[in-house]
């Protein structure tokens, strides 16, 4: 899965216009977060289709990044995400961003960035989605 991550000077009403331009054509948005760092808004969408979010998004002016994701199902309870967190570290993988992007009545679906995807897949194997 693919995740886009918009930086972006922060100033009141800049989600609405990013999700104004993406209702319009269509885009189903399917995660957002974001925060701001002193002037400097980060918002990190997973959307679908992802090409068709990124080319609208930058073609509006917006400095958009692509970003790769592990998709792992974990089972939502206490210490779930601290066993992952260490079987990376164990691993020496960095991680470099983690989302919740589904939650159903035991379990979670979580996408994580790492600096190496192909060795997380190796160790989170019997996880993935």
């Amino acid at each position: 899965m693919k995740g886009l991550t918009i930086i972006q000077e922060t100033r009141p009403g800049l989600l609405a216009e990013i999700t104004t331009l993406l209702e319009g054509q269509g885009i189903d948005v399917r995660n957002v977060d974001g925060s701001t760092v002193g002037s400097v808004a980060v918002i990190n969408l997973i959307a679908e289709p992802y090409r068709t979010c990124f080319s609208l998004l930058t073609e509006a002016g917006f400095k958009v990044f692509v970003s790769k994701h592990v998709l792992i199902r974990i089972e939502d309870q206490p210490g779930a995400l601290a066993d992952i967190s260490r079987r990376l570290a164990n691993a020496q993988v960095d991680i470099r961003s983690i989302h919740i992007v589904n939650k159903e009545a035991d379990s979670c679906i979580v996408a994580l960035e790492t600096e190496n995807d192909c060795k997380a897949r190796q160790v989170l194997n019997k996880l993935l989605v």
